[in-house]
């Protein structure tokens, strides 16, 4: 039986990722730190922080109200598509498990292009 998300374990990586999330979409607006605040008092903090990562993976990948963002996608393309499992939505999220990433983190691409200049960095030095 598939696990849920509330079933998944966080990994450092993970809670990390999800309160810098936080953090981000306080910074943009009062009204979206209200909101968010407010959330806190309501549900549980996996849930906001969950939102707070989907709304700053759409914003920073400016993604289209049908494309899924890294956090909310399949990890194996179909090859007909669907919500969350074209291949266009597999890679980065595959690119990011790859680099040892989160999934939740808040800013994919720039993320990605900061670990994989790392790793071509550690690479050079060995």
């Amino acid at each position: 039986m598939p696990r849920t998300k509330e079933q998944t374990k966080l990994t450092a990586a993970d809670i990390d990722a999800l309160e810098r999330a936080l953090v981000a979409v306080c910074r943009r607006s009062p009204e979206d730190a209200a909101r968010f605040e407010e959330l806190l008092r309501h549900k549980p903090w996996r849930e906001v922080c969950e939102s707070a990562a989907y709304s700053c993976q759409v914003d920073s990948l400016q993604l289209k109200p049908w494309h899924c963002p890294p956090m909310d996608c399949g990890d194996v393309p179909f090859k007909n598509g669907g919500y969350g499992n074209t291949e266009k939505e597999v890679r980065p999220r595959l690119r990011m498990k790859a680099l040892g990433l989160s999934i939740y983190e808040p800013f994919p691409a720039e993320a990605i292009a900061k670990a994989e200049e790392a790793r071509r960095g550690a690479r050079r030095r060995a």
